[in-house]
């Protein structure tokens, strides 16, 4: 995607966001983004509600206005984070290219699975240069789960192969499912909206959890592992990264941003469908990865999102006679599954890349 950028025919310039195109501010804006907040969430649990509504407050500007924050105090255990960075590597290096393309995600219709890296520019999704499993949402690791029933089957490794593998990513599956689901509360907190009013969004949520490998040195190739300048799809994302600074955020000024790992946090980012909900207020901004460390990187993001039948259109408390709706209404499991389609390279599947911005 080279047009991040353009001038608008009025003369000023355009950012690309998730959904459509944003203004770009001069840098001497009040609003202008130059780095992106990190907020102790340590009291989103708190009895007091004006003590929870002060962290969701704080959320909701930095959700507005950069699309991207870091998450400190988020009371996932060490011990789990540490756990799915070790999962992650067994996963990568002790496995073969062989043993991984069984779970390959060209033969799964939720896209789970496994994906290699290919150098071949000319596939219908492009170049694809690091590799990831994704694993979709499953009742076992919901304490909350209100049916027994799957979102598509995850392909998992045998116990024998990689003893403790499913046990410990579920582990933290359930840890990202819980933290989402307590950040959608204080996204209608702070949107001064009855705190439970996004809960229904994610009873049974069409989510990924996604283990990427961005190795420091690409074989046959010069250029760097990464991923090209995207948006994320779905309402919310939590980015759990190792120490080396790769992910940079495209800001408001039309200035890339390194979200330098920070210890003891996640980055918590903006999907295009909370855009679509509130009708623009929140932004999905758009955000690349780039390993020029000559290092392995590993991360691990949880795409939090709706339930495939939920309808992503803008709620009516965020339409008005001057905002009318920016976004074409369709439910989750149509927005999720043909963006999705854009980026995994699948025989026989049409790739649609128009947006879903309304036009005035």
């Amino acid at each position: 995607m080279t047009d991040i950028i353009r001038t608008n025919p009025d003369g000023y310039q355009e950012v690309r966001t998730g959904l459509g195109w944003r203004r770009v501010l001069s840098p001497n804006s009040t609003e202008a983004t130059f780095s992106l907040p990190v907020i102790d969430i340590g009291d989103i649990d708190h009895p007091d509600r004006e003590r929870r509504r002060s962290v969701a407050r704080e959320i909701c500007n930095a959700a507005a206005n950069v699309g991207f924050f870091y998450v400190s105090n988020h009371g996932v255990p060490e011990r789990v984070i540490k756990s799915i960075f070790s999962e992650s590597r067994r996963f990568f290096n002790e496995l073969s290219l062989e043993e991984k393309m069984q779970y390959d995600t060209e033969k799964h219709e939720h896209y789970y699975g496994y994906y290699p890296i290919n150098l071949d520019p000319s596939l219908p999704a492009g170049a694809k240069l690091n590799e990831g499993i994704n694993y979709g949402y499953e009742p076992s690791i919901d304490p909350r789960a209100v049916t027994s029933e799957n979102n598509g089957d995850n392909w998992w490794p045998s116990e024998k192969r990689l003893p403790g593998y499913v046990k410990n990513v579920k582990e933290y599956m359930s840890h990202a499912l819980a933290l989402s689901r307590a950040l959608l509360r204080m996204f209608a907190l702070g949107l001064d909206l009855e705190e439970g009013s996004f809960d229904y969004l994610a009873t049974k949520p069409y989510s990924i959890l996604k283990m990427a490998h961005y190795p420091g040195v690409l074989s046959g190739s010069e250029e760097p592992s990464s991923i090209r300048p995207h948006t994320d799809y779905e309402l919310l994302t939590i980015l759990l990264q190792d120490d080396i600074p790769s992910l940079e955020v495209l800001s408001n000024t039309g200035r890339w941003i390194q979200a330098k790992p920070i210890p003891g946090t996640f980055v918590v980012n903006i999907g295009d469908s909370m855009a679509m909900l509130t009708n623009g207020l929140f932004v999905s901004t758009m955000h690349r990865v780039l390993n020029h460390s000559k290092r392995d990187r590993y991360s691990v993001p949880f795409f939090l999102g709706a339930n495939q039948e939920a309808e992503l259109k803008a709620l009516e408390q965020f339409v008005t006679p001057d905002q009318p709706p920016k976004f074409q209404p369709m439910t989750s499991g149509e927005y999720v599954r043909r963006s999705l389609q854009a980026v995994y390279s699948k025989p026989n599947i049409e790739i649609i890349r128009e947006t879903i911005e309304l036009q005035g």
